[in-house]
């Protein structure tokens, strides 16, 4: 029996309707507090009706690699997700692994600019292959979308109209020094009487010899008696108020040969003076009309739109680098997430309310980013704590868990004994006190060589790998948490002989991290080094990382980490707003599932969903690696 036809019935099935509730990052230990709180009725009702019980994540514990395995069933050998970054053995670069530019797409054509990244098959697969109606909602690392019978719109993985993950753009008449984090995203302007003259940035066009980036014109008049202004793009006109958002605004960009790009934005107009400050949202796919397919059939995403107006379609809309880099304060990116939640809430409504039979999933994200963000409030130990702070925003992870109990209200109304429903969360949450450079560990420890050693005021250490001498480095760290073995004739400068060696080096690198101490707390950072071969089976095992960090409570690999980066200390405060975290030791951090119905077990994990549902209708599948709890 092959992969592709997996599939057999087993029986009758349970249910004729099936509801997935994702929601990004609830974390056990929150929900149980405020159950007994009495915050969260409906999720008090839905416990009572089934199950209430942690739910084991990925290893490791990141959304990309957890999302994935509870689509397939599957650990990340199987499916090819091992973290947000890739790493090309030809030059040891970073790439993104939630999205793959297709390079032979050497025409544009709309549907060939990515490639899927997500391998083997989602449960939705095999229910629409069975003529089970299938709808899936904002489910991340489907994108670039299969084109089967299930209705799914991607969510995770969506890029923004350039091809990346969103680029916000900031507006100003302020000097901002070229040293300042995000200075590449600010647009100098200049007002003349009460004019600005401007453009919005778009995607960049191939030339015969080089690129450049497409831009549309951009007109603003200022009326600073009544606080506003007014905006023109290519003769649309849209007004703004100060301390408001805009509504969405369409805009085309010319990309030669009598091709155009179509995408939407939203403004927030921090005020007008004494300095003009202007925020813009990352230029998103127009819903109405693609740039690139985002959804199956191809014209569902248009259907969401006609109905329901614009929508933010980036993968990761709330943007927490504007917030960090200070371009929108703390009330303006709750009002963001407010209005991603009530989008994605109008498109469950929709499809909850001609939904008879079959499969409905929806994906909430904006729970995660509340929780990266607002977490010092839960903290006292946390270096950024802060009571005015605290008082200010320590209900919002609250507001949010609530939101979610009310969501869960709504669909509850419309259940009957033969529905099934499932809330889940991909990972749980903790504090993020102190960032451990994996890449100054390794070359403090010889497993590193660097050919020069980044000074104090180099905060990226040298990103890229600049300083590594790859011909005496056996192993290097990249992504959050995964470190790789320099093998010979794996990597472009391997020195590690595959094997024996390799096994070797992997044991050492694993037994000196079990060691490593902070030294200002006097605490372990590492709870466990995962060797691959241990965690990871499957086709697609051999992409992993050689090793996995599982960090102990408080620590997470840095943003330095990440794109290859040395940095002259091994750790450091986490003086980032970005302050809870998820990405350690997966023992740490396990989600929650809630469901309507018994389970058959105390120690659910992620994989064990996909078959679940297929139980539910019944179905089994052999491929998969979980276990159906029902």
């Amino acid at each position: 029996m092959t992969k592709e036809n997996s599939v057999k019935v087993i029986g009758n099935p349970r249910f004729n309707r099936v509801i997935l509730l994702g929601m990004d990052g609830l974390d056990p230990k929150v929900l149980s507090s405020l159950i007994e709180q009495k915050e969260l009725p409906n999720f008090f009702k839905l416990s009572q009706s089934g199950a209430n019980v942690p739910l084991a994540t990925s290893n490791p514990a990141q959304s990309p690699v957890a999302w994935a395995s509870i689509a397939t069933g599957n650990n990340p050998g199987y499916h090819g997700i091992f973290d947000f970054l890739n790493r090309r053995v030809t030059d040891y670069m970073p790439e993104l692994a939630i999205m793959k530019m297709n390079p032979k797409n050497v025409f544009g054509k709309r549907e060939a600019m990515f490639l899927p990244v997500m391998h083997g098959n989602a449960f939705w697969d095999h229910t629409s292959s069975n003529n089970i109606p299938s709808t899936i909602l904002k489910w991340p690392m489907t994108f670039q979308p299969k084109q089967n019978k299930a209705k799914l719109y991607s969510g995770l993985g969506v890029p923004d109209i350039k091809g990346g993950l969103g680029r916000y753009s900031f507006y100003t008449t302020k000097e901002i020094p070229r040293n300042e984090t995000g200075f590449e995203k600010v647009i100098k302007v200049q007002v003349s009487g009460d004019k600005i003259k401007t453009y919005i940035p778009g995607p960049y066009v191939v030339k015969l010899r080089d690129k450049e980036e497409a831009k549309t014109a951009l007109e603003i008049s200022i009326s600073p008696e009544n606080s506003r202004i007014e905006m023109n793009v290519e003769g649309k006109k849209l007004t703004v108020n100060q301390g408001k958002w805009s509504d969405w605004i369409d805009v085309k960009f010319k990309l030669g040969f009598m091709k155009t790009a179509a995408g939407i934005v939203k403004f927030f107009l921090n005020k007008i003076s004494p300095d003009f400050e202007l925020y813009m949202t990352p230029v998103q796919v127009n819903p109405m009309d693609p740039a690139f397919i985002i959804s199956s059939p191809d014209d569902y995403i248009r259907e969401l739109a006609g109905r329901l107006g614009c929508f933010y379609t980036l993968g990761m809309p709330e943007d927490t680098k504007a917030l960090e880099e200070g371009r929108i304060n703390e009330e303006t990116f709750i009002s963001m997430c407010d209005e991603i939640v009530e989008e994605q809430e109008k498109m469950l409504w929709f499809e909850l309310n001609r939904f008879t039979e079959g499969l409905l999933a929806s994906a909430f994200f904006s729970t995660d980013r509340i929780q990266h963000i607002f977490w010092v409030t839960r903290d006292t130990g946390h270096p950024l704590y802060d009571i005015t702070y605290t008082k200010k925003y320590g209900h919002v992870i609250t507001d949010y868990y609530r939101r979610m109990d009310r969501v869960i209200g709504e669909v509850m109304k419309q259940v009957d004994d033969r529905t099934a429903v499932m809330v889940f969360s991909d990972h749980g949450f903790s504090s993020f006190r102190r960032t451990v450079h994996l890449n100054s560990w390794l070359a403090e420890n010889g497993f590193m060589k660097l050919t020069q050693k980044a000074d104090k005021d180099d905060k990226e250490g040298g990103g890229l790998f600049q300083y590594v001498d790859w011909k005496n480095t056996q192993a290097y760290a990249l992504g959050f948490g995964s470190i790789y073995l320099n093998i010979r004739g794996r990597e472009r400068d391997g020195i590690v002989k595959a094997g024996d060696d390799a096994v070797s080096v992997a044991d050492k690198i694993s037994s000196a991290l079990a060691k490593l101490t902070d030294p200002e707390h006097g605490q372990p950072a590492v709870g466990n080094a995962y060797k691959n071969s241990g965690i990871y089976t499957g086709s697609q095992a051999q992409n992993a990382p050689d090793i996995v960090v599982g960090f102990n409570e408080g620590y997470r690999a840095s943003w330095q980490t990440a794109v290859g980066g040395s940095p002259a200390v091994i750790f450091e405060d986490n003086l980032k707003k970005w302050s809870g975290d998820h990405i350690m030791d997966p023992s740490i951090v396990p989600g929650i599932l809630l469901a309507n119905f018994k389970i058959n077990t105390g120690n659910p994990g992620i994989m064990d969903i996909a078959p679940t549902v297929l139980s539910c209708f019944g179905m089994s599948a052999s491929e998969m690696e979980g276990k159906a709890l029902i």
